[in-house]
């Protein structure tokens, strides 16, 4: 039976869908290829060795600051998407980061996320948790209870929470007997989410802080069967944990890595040093007479509460005391907007009959905040808001007192603005003239000024630019375009930014080094997010932090909170050698283990000023070995991973060689969009825009608007570059490609047009063959079960068989990029058998796949199956324990019956629970075949006559066999030159049989201090002198990929007696001007006087001297 050929560039344009979409197969690293980021050892570890490989992740990340776990956590979704795994996530996160993770998931993933909040999740008719498939929230919002609700009932494939040590319960005895457990709203939200859940992925740089009962609690978010409940097994839970921990580098639920562990690519220290200084400075007379009228109003006004106002008022009395101490400027107006706020209040309560005011005032103390949170939970707005309208008042007369005294504070605080010098900003001004502030004088540096309000912002940066400094802003009242834009603009162009706390989270500023804490925060940990800014990786710069506090009047009169400060930073720089540097990460729980509550110490003291000997004695008390000795008793310092840096650079070789290439990416969405009518321009700049999106790109119709978001209706710059992204021209660029809502869309409309097309045969020619061939294409699958035995994807991939001769082989999915269709195809073609190919594939190819899968799988599920069983039986055996105590009370006391009951109860549920576990691991480690089928087959001929005409002088016409006798001969005289240049004769590897886009491998260890391997990849071009050189798409394509490590080696007669070698190192750069592409035949040509100018010339005898 004949068959009729089909349009063979729209057959490779249908197998190059399938090749891109399947391309996780080949490309192990498929979301780096398709992302915006330069990957770190320590984040391939974590997503590709630790996360990725589990059926069913539960996982704490536990690394240091700033050694991006957000990217972490982004790749990890970007694959598990790629591979159709998950669908709906949801992103819990504290509110300042909300915007953070939606610019960086959108940013560097392409993956648009929905931030829903009060405004949007009350104006709306539809319920916005269930319509959006990739949602942001924040936690203290989230957990409403009519939000959670909400949330609860929604299906989600995979929970994100970050800083999840947030989310804690604490055991209300400690005798460890006790049953009662106090579960904050934040751990009651994540307790459920994360039990519904299929994967669950927890983020802390902290995840204990101190507190081994509230740390086991919080372990239990990742699998409540796997660590035991503390309050009734408190010793057998504590063994659990170690056991688990004790896996270390394999223990598939947790992950921690320190600063000091962290390497670049090139096994470098990744973090450079951190120094931080302390800028002492005086009030002069007039600021401490202000400074002790504010304090003496606090107490006065603001005093100490008990039961539920307490915390309002501990935060109100923080707020002021901090913007007292900010500037004189900030207090200033922070009094006069209290002092119209208890006006008009004073004005409502007179308004009111005698027998309401009371009630009034009561109802108004009545507006409690969280009380879980604290005041770095809140934004300026809401500080704002608590320290205008909260009040202690119960009497009219004491509002009426507060008034006539916040008349005359906000007098003086005027007076001392405005005729007063500023002890702190003169601090500022000579801070300035250090030396590491030098590079600010000719524009070069960069400076990070921290402040904690915005009147002192404003009034910092008017000085700054008066002094002749470019400045921008970050705070918390710009949206997030504009906190983009400002931070574009310190990047390009200003010397200095001032930032209040909205830049202490979700802001990333590695490109400046140097950085002041104009006011010092009370909360230690706000330090280490405020240094993270800058000292985080991209930085290439030792650190300089410079922190202010004023210590003392000019008279000597101790400023209280001062001199704490003073004291705690001296303690910090003595303990920073015995931490190993890594004080400022670990600030917070140092100081939590060592009993000392930082922010309840500096109220306390503006309360009794006579402790203050108290406090320092206490900070002086400070001991940094006692949190290595708590991580070690509880486990956590077990989990810490050191990354096999050696191991990495050889894996990462291949991962590179194999990794998917852009330019494979942009030829096929530009001819994708050209077949289904979408119009991609060409800019100027070398990128892409779209002027608008039609419709049906856009329709809720297409699985992928549904799977990935809808496309925007016009793209102004798109790239398929990564290191576009790099560049400051093209900041707002878009990355294009697999997983992008358009590209998505487009290749589903692509797919829906060819369909006609699927198991068609396309004609096409090999100019380098000598004899014809089939390329058989078929997509293969493995499938499985998850833990519900619900039928799951594990793997599919695009696999091509070569057929010739009656043989069979296994050959790259993209080697149909490299040959020319027919220029003159026959009408008709002889019938083939497929299905002979497809039975080899299935006997060669996909068992072997299913082998790994299953055995990856079986693997997870032994490990899980190991520990799952000892904690069951801890379990298990103490409810047994219950049972029998009660059992026998009950002879005695029949009243217990009741309990006894309840306890058989729980005894049976944990035995279920067990099986049903135990079950579900049981279907985990089952992989099967899944269907082979038939995409398309490629007919390649040799050129013929009908062929030769239509490719003259397109066509090598070099004979095959001298041909490859040539290449074999060059090959064998680089590898001879290769190890007189003293590369290891096992190191050297041809790998031209794999198509990868080069002939030899050749690598070596160039620096055995840091571990850094110098590789070459090789194409090897063996020619008569004169002759110009061919590279076909994929190894001009590689070239541009591999850039300094792809090198082109052309030897001249390699068959004569004196063979000439000449080498030209990242030839896509350097030979680019000389180059002729010829579509037609899908090479690339270069003649040989361009290589002649451009390589280094070696002559080299047949004996390997050079």
């Amino acid at each position: 039976m004949s068959v009729r050929p089909v349009d063979a560039e729209k057959l490779r344009l249908l197998v190059e869908s399938a090749r891109i979409r399947l391309a996780y197969a080949h490309d192990r690293q498929f979301a780096v290829s398709l992302s915006g980021i330069r990957t770190l050892p320590h984040q391939i570890e974590a997503v590709y060795q630790k996360m990725l490989p589990q059926p069913r992740l539960r996982f704490l990340l536990a690394d240091d600051p700033g050694a991006g776990k957000t990217i972490m956590a982004g790749l990890l979704i970007k694959e598990l998407k790629l591979r159709e795994a998950i669908e709906r996530i949801l992103i819990l996160c504290p509110a300042p980061l909300t915007i953070q993770w939606q610019d960086e998931m959108l940013r560097w993933f392409g993956e648009p996320f929905d931030i829903i909040f009060s405004a949007v999740d009350q104006q709306q008719l539809v319920n916005p948790w269930q319509r959006s498939t990739q949602v942001i929230a924040s936690i203290d919002y989230a957990k409403q209870d009519d939000v959670r609700e909400r949330i609860w009932q929604q299906r989600w494939d995979l929970i994100v929470i970050d800083e999840a040590h947030k989310c804690s319960a604490y055991t209300k005895s400690q005798a460890g007997r006790s049953d009662e457990v106090a579960e904050t709203k934040r751990y009651q939200l994540a307790k459920r989410l994360t039990s519904q859940a299929d994967h669950v992925l927890l983020l802390t740089a902290t995840p204990h802080h101190g507190d081994e009962d509230r740390f086991a609690h919080f372990l239990r978010l990742i699998d409540p069967d796997l660590f035991p409940e503390p309050h009734r097994l408190q010793r057998q839970a504590a063994a659990i944990r170690m056991e688990v921990f004790r896996l270390g580098k394999d223990c598939p639920w947790a992950l921690r890595r320190l600063k000091e562990d962290l390497k670049d690519l090139q096994g470098r220290r990744l973090f450079p040093d951190r120094h931080a200084k302390t800028v002492t400075f005086c009030l002069n007379s007039e600021e401490f007479a202000l400074y002790k009228a504010v304090t003496g109003y606090i107490n006065q006004f603001m005093p100490h509460q008990t039961g539920q106002r307490r915390s309002s008022v501990a935060l109100a009395r923080t707020v002021l005391q901090r913007r007292l101490a900010s500037s004189t400027c900030a207090i200033h107006e922070s009094l006069k907007r209290r002092l119209q706020k208890q006006r008009d209040l004073l004005d409502e309560i007179e308004a009111l009959p005698p027998a309401q005011r009371a009630r009034r005032l009561a109802a108004i103390q009545g507006k409690l905040p969280d009380a879980e949170q604290d005041e770095d939970d809140l934004d300026e707005a809401a500080c704002d808001q608590l320290v205008d309208e909260y009040t202690t008042a119960l009497e009219l007369e004491q509002l009426r007192a507060e008034v006539v005294a916040l008349k005359d504070l906000v007098e003086q605080a005027r007076r001392v603005r405005e005729q007063a010098n500023d002890s702190k900003l003169a601090a500022l001004r000579k801070c300035l003239q250090n030396a590491q502030f030098a590079e600010l004088k000719d524009g070069r540096g960069k400076l990070l000024i921290f402040t904690e309000h915005r009147d002192t912002l404003n009034y910092v940066r008017n000085h700054l630019e008066r002094w002749g400094y470019s400045t921008c802003e970050i705070h918390g009242g710009m949206n997030p375009h504009e906190r983009k834009r400002a931070q574009g603009l310190f990047r390009t162009q200003s010397q200095v930014c001032i930032a209040t706390e909205a830049a202490g989270e979700g802001i990333n500023l590695q490109f400046c080094h140097l950085m002041i804490n104009y006011d010092m925060p009370w909360n230690p940990t706000r330090l280490e997010q405020r240094l993270g800014r800058i000292h985080r990786i991209g930085q290439e710069r030792d650190v300089y932090a410079f922190n202010f506090v004023a210590t003392d009047s000019e008279e000597g009169q101790p400023i209280i909170e001062g001199r704490i400060l003073h004291r705690l930073l001296e303690k910090l720089d003595q303990m920073n050698e015995a931490l190993e540097g890594r004080v400022f990460d670990i600030i917070g729980e140092v100081l939590s283990l060592n009993e000392v509550n930082l922010p309840e110490m500096l109220r306390e003291a503006a309360y009794d000023p006579r402790r203050l000997d108290e406090y320092i004695d206490q900070i002086d008390r400070i001991d940094p070995h006692k949190l290595k000795e708590y991580e070690e008793a509880t486990g956590i310092a077990l989990a810490r991973g050191h990354v096999d840096f050696t191991g990495f650079q050889r894996q990462n070789l291949e991962v590179e060689e194999r990794r998917l290439m852009p330019r494979y990416v942009e030829s096929q969405f530009i001819a994708a969009a050209r077949e289904v009518g979408l119009r991609v321009e060409p800019r100027a700049d070398g990128l892409w825009r779209v002027e608008h999106v039609p419709a049906d790109l856009r329709s809720e119709r297409l699985q992928a608007v549904r799977r990935l978001g809808k496309a925007d209706s016009i793209y102004r710059k798109i790239t398929f570059h990564k290191h576009h992204l790099d560049q400051d021209a093209h900041l707002d660029a878009v990355l294009m490609g697999p997983g992008h809502p358009l590209y998505g869309a487009v290749d589903e409309k692509l797919r829906e047009r060819l369909a006609p097309l699927v198991g068609g045969v396309g004609i096409y020619v090999d100019p380098l063959a000598g004899a014809p061939y089939y390329l058989h294409f078929f997509e293969i699958s493995i499938r499985g079960k998850d833990t519900k035995g619900n039928d799951v994807p594990l793997y599919g991939e695009l696999v091509a068989v070569r057929e010739e001769a009656g043989r069979f082989e296994v050959v790259p999915s993209d080697i149909i990029l490299n040959l020319p269709s027919h220029p003159n195809p026959p009408k008709k073609l002889d019938g083939m058998d497929v299905k002979t190919a497809a039975d080899f594939l299935k006997s060669a190819y996909q068992l072997e796949c299913r082998t790994r899968c299953q055995k990856e799988r079986e693997h997870f599920a032994n490990v899980c199956r190991e520990y799952l069983l000892k904690s069951f039986t801890a379990r298990i055996n103490r409810a047994q324990e219950r049972v029998m105590e009660l059992m026998a009370r009950e002879r005695e006391a029949p009243e217990v019956a009741l309990a006894r009951q309840r306890a058989d109860q729980d005894l049976a549920d944990l035995e279920r629970t067990r099986d049903e576990r135990l079950a579900g691991l049981s279907r985990l480690a089952v992989a099967r075949t899944g269907p082979v089928q038939h995409l398309a087959t490629a007919v390649v001929l040799v050129p013929g006559t009908d062929a030769g005409v239509q490719l003259a002088g397109l066509v090598d016409e070099v004979d095959p066999q001298l041909r490859r006798k040539s290449e074999l001969a060059a090959e064998d005289f680089v590898i001879a030159g290769l190890i007189e240049e003293g590369f290891p004769k096992d190191r050297i590897e041809r790998v031209g049989h794999l198509k990868i886009g080069f002939d030899i491998r050749a690598h070596r260890v160039r620096d055995h201090a840091t571990g850094e391997v110098e590789v070459k990849r090789i194409e090897v071009k063996g020619r008569t002198q004169g002759q110009p050189i061919r590279l076909t798409t994929n190894e001009w394509y590689k070239a541009q990929q591999l850039a300094e490590t792809y090198w082109l080696y052309v030897v001249w007669n390699p068959l004569g007696e004196n063979p000439e070698l000449v080498r030209i190192q990242n030839p896509a750069v350097k030979l680019d001007h000389a180059k002729r592409e010829v579509v037609a035949a899908r090479f690339y040509e270069i003649p040989a006087e361009a290589i002649q100018q451009v390589g280094t010339a070696l002559g080299f005898n047949l004996n390997g001297g050079i």
